[in-house]
């Protein structure tokens, strides 16, 4: 009987490590990241994680979570490949903005994440249709601009600096936002960057290593287009949009 009992926790211990999929280790200096602040997106970062891979990159591809996404979504993500980092949201200290801007500053995090040189983010909303690994080349700071003389944040390029978030911290109460949310804030952090170089992705190594790292570039927009489907996308994803 002892035997039969003991037997059987065993079977039950294995099967429970059988499904739940091993967290993914950092393996490399560069990833790409994306946020999920619910599990109303969960559907598109499985998306935007696959599109990744299906261009043949082996970087790693981190998540970052609040405490609203469920373990059930946390286990999917695993078993897709996303390296999954549990964070704590950043207030949104702007009186008037959208109310699902909440906690869109929780991304200023990712100026933070020094455990890597060099960070691609995407937002949950975007596919990546061919291979982008190119703008792991780019300087500290790269997005394009979409919004007249304004950068957009959906998709951007980070060179991550504990010295530049704090700097950031010490002004998210200060300098407004236009959006009433971190692309509006970043605007305003990142003065003048509607004159910066656009960013050549052909540049040869020598001419790239004989310059300054800028500290600022600007992306071609064939790194940030928008579709046709892009509001309907949205609506579908999450009600609320």
């Amino acid at each position: 009987m002892k035997s039969r009992l003991f037997n059987f926790w065993f079977l039950l211990i294995l099967l429970a490590w059988i499904r739940s999929p091993s967290p993914v280790r950092a393996s490399g200096s560069e990833a790409y990241v994306t946020l999920l602040y619910g599990d109303e997106f969960l559907l598109g970062v499985r998306v935007l994680g696959k599109s990744i891979r299906d261009t043949g990159s082996t970087k790693d591809m981190v998540v970052l979570v609040s405490d609203g996404v469920s373990d059930y979504a946390k286990k999917l993500l695993q078993a897709d490949g996303w390296i999954v980092e549990l964070i704590s949201l950043l207030a949104n200290p702007n009186q008037v903005r959208p109310k699902r801007f909440w906690g869109v500053y929780t991304k200023l995090k990712i100026f933070n994440m020094t455990n890597y040189k060099k960070v691609v983010y995407l937002d949950a909303d975007t596919i990546v249709v061919k291979s982008i690994e190119d703008l792991f080349k780019c300087g500290k700071f790269c997005a394009n601009l979409k919004h007249s003389e304004r950068l957009n944040s959906g998709v951007m390029v980070v060179e991550p600096s504990e010295t530049v978030f704090n700097d950031m911290m010490s002004k998210v109460k200060t300098l407004p936002s236009y959006t009433g949310g971190d692309q509006g804030f970043l605007n305003s952090y990142y003065t003048g960057f509607a004159s910066a170089h656009v960013f050549d992705p052909d540049l040869s190594p020598e001419e790239r290593n004989a310059r300054p790292v800028p500290k600022m570039e600007r992306l071609s927009t064939l790194y940030n287009a928008d579709v046709g489907l892009y509001m309907l996308a949205n609506k579908v994803l999450n009600p609320n949009f």
